[in-house]
């Protein structure tokens, strides 16, 4: 087994959960974190016992025993920091969401194809064993014909214009940094949808503060989707069909559990064995991949964070033309 050395990029709060979950694989080595802020880079080195701390970006991708960044900077320069990993021969393991537009992500996958780079969008609820399992129980025919899902996730943040969940510059907004969610299962289980519609409410910033998306599927499915940062919601999710409801426990993007309610209200508990807080199923997939020479994984392929990023831009598009009405 080949280990690999990982680099980090932005070290930040979503860092410290992924390099929990890298921990845990044995062909994984903590070999380099690169932050602008040189004490920011000093620390997360010692807490988490690299073997580099660099305090440029650029100066670590051009080190030649690096294989593997995870970047993990703010949504605004996920684009950017790609493309410099890319540029340098890098494999590249971004932060959902992959870049602020189709353009970028069309971008950064012509990049990694022209240098025969693996390159994977980091969105880890498609590897967590729950959600897989989710997804097989969907398609097995327990439920009956499906029609609907209906998915959920919010929490409340006091409102700060400074913070990067409400500045637009930084990419900011419910539906980028958490409507994603949603948006993914919504994709997971039925497809691109064929139509959309978009209900939102806009932060003093113009970020959106809460919104609601319905889709329809060439199925006749219907996704009926929410995110928020003014309020709580159940942050689970359930999918209806003619036999019962199948529901993915909260928080559903994360490790949890599986109940099947019918129609009579008899809960039956599906068993899941999930390891570790989640993030070490991607970091392992990137690894499996390169192993094998791929440049995309065939459970994350780039067409699929294609069609994510351009419903992300569909459901941001109308948002904008409502937020101008008002």
């Amino acid at each position: 087994m080949k280990k690999y050395k990982w680099g980090i990029i932005g070290a930040g709060h979503i860092a410290k959960k992924f390099i929990d979950g890298l921990r845990l694989l044995p062909n994984a080595n903590l070999y380099a974190v690169a932050s602008t802020s040189q004490e920011r880079a000093d620390n997360f080195k010692a807490e988490f016992g690299f073997e580099k701390a660099f305090y440029s970006y650029k100066s670590m991708v051009e080190d030649k025993d690096l294989d593997i960044v995870y970047v993990a900077t703010t949504n605004n320069l996920h684009f950017e920091h790609t493309l410099l990993c890319l540029e340098h021969n890098k494999a590249v393991l971004c932060e959902k969401p992959f870049a602020s537009n189709y353009q970028q992500v069309k971008d950064m996958i012509e990049t990694a194809r022209k240098r025969n780079v693996f390159l994977m969008e980091a969105l880890w609820s498609r590897f967590i064993p729950s959600m897989i399992e989710y997804k097989k129980q969907v398609e097995s025919g327990i439920l009956g014909k499906v029609r609907q899902l209906n998915c959920s996730f919010g929490f409340y943040k006091e409102f700060d214009e400074k913070n990067r969940v409400y500045a637009l510059e930084l990419g900011g907004g419910s539906v980028p940094d958490i409507g994603i969610y949603p948006i993914f299962l919504s994709l997971y289980l039925f497809g691109k949808p064929e139509k959309i519609q978009v209900m939102s409410v806009p932060a003093p910033t113009g970020a959106d503060w809460t919104t609601v998306m319905n889709f329809s599927h060439k199925n006749h499915e219907i996704s009926c989707l929410s995110s928020s940062f003014e309020v709580c919601y159940d942050n689970n999710a359930k999918v209806f069909g003619e036999k019962g409801t199948l529901i993915l426990e909260r928080s559903f993007h994360a490790p949890t559990t599986i109940t099947l309610r019918n129609n009579y209200g008899k809960r039956t508990k599906i068993s899941v064995e999930n390891i570790g807080n989640g993030y070490n199923y991607e970091a392992a997939e990137t690894m499996r991949c390169i192993d094998l020479g791929l440049i995309e994984s065939e459970s994350m392929p780039h067409s699929f964070s294609l069609d994510l990023i351009e419903t992300i831009d569909k459901v941001s598009e109308i948002n904008i033309l409502q937020f101008h009405k008002i």
